[in-house]
């Protein structure tokens, strides 16, 4: 018998009373008999952010792939803004996929492109700007992480730190309502983890409303608004980074505390 898992707003309320940029109801993802996940239904509210842990296998990547329609969720609603996207035809999807920035671990830059037209290609191709204001653009962001200097570089010559800062800032460069990170760090010698940390840590100062899956307990405890610990394809427990480093409630996000921390 299936469980729902919770509404994280039932879990916790802040009393923020901004606006809900993102409702997930009822979702479900199959691959062929493998159920992935299993009835997930939670709020994002504008300038959440939302750190999702557990063991790997858990189902958090998938999610977060569901919730821009990478992957096809089998069941349930995806609403962003207002707008369902499991409903959405391509072309609708694709313009609200524009408001939806996304990083991933492997950063997927262009290998071919120098850094500042990896970042200014797809406000040029997608949003009409000109080629002076993607550039404009680009660099204003450039100077914002620290790399400004590596405008005219290649992927190729930049360390594992630099070339996730890059994606990021090419993800900030469509002018994105919410972000979505996927393990961000998981591909980064550990003395480059820190310094994409610090860029999130600031998108977050700035209020950006994300989605951040991470094995970073550290960065979740100190950035998050909301912790959801995810096992077996279900929100197990969710809650504010106190409450579940500090005092978890269940006893499977006790045991997975217990080794990670």
């Amino acid at each position: 018998m299936k469980t729902a898992s919770p509404d994280i707003r039932t879990v916790v309320d802040s009393g923020s009373t901004t606006e809900t940029l993102m409702e997930i109801r009822g979702l479900y993802k199959n691959f062929g008999k493998l159920e992935v996940l299993k009835d997930i239904n939670l709020n994002v509210h504008k300038s959440d952010v939302l750190v999702l842990i557990g063991p790997s296998g858990s189902g958090k990547s998938t999610l977060l792939r569901s919730v821009n329609m990478l992957e096809k969720p089998t069941a349930g609603q995806v609403l962003f803004e207002g707008n369902d996207l499991t409903k959405a035809n391509r072309k609708e999807l694709c313009q609200l996929r524009e408001r939806m920035g996304m990083v991933f671990q492997q950063f997927n830059l262009f290998p071919h492109l120098k850094v500042k037209d990896n970042i200014s290609i797809s406000p040029r191709k997608v949003k009409n700007l000109s080629q002076e204001e993607a550039e404009k653009k680009a660099a204003d962001l450039l100077k914002r992480v620290g790399l400004y200097d590596k405008w005219n570089e290649y992927p190729s010559r930049l360390s594992g730190g630099q070339k996730q800062r890059v994606a990021i800032v090419r993800a900030l460069a469509m002018d994105p309502d919410m972000m979505l990170f996927d393990e961000p760090t998981s591909a980064l010698d550990p003395e480059m983890v820190g310094e994409v940390l610090d860029v999130m840590k600031a998108l977050a100062a700035d209020g950006m409303t994300m989605m951040v899956v991470t094995h970073e307990m550290r960065f979740a405890r100190q950035v998050a608004d909301y912790v959801l610990f995810i096992d077996d394809g279900q929100i197990v427990e969710a809650g504010p980074p106190d409450q579940i480093f500090d005092h978890p409630q269940q006893k499977r996000t006790q045991d997975f505390l217990n080794k990670v921390l």
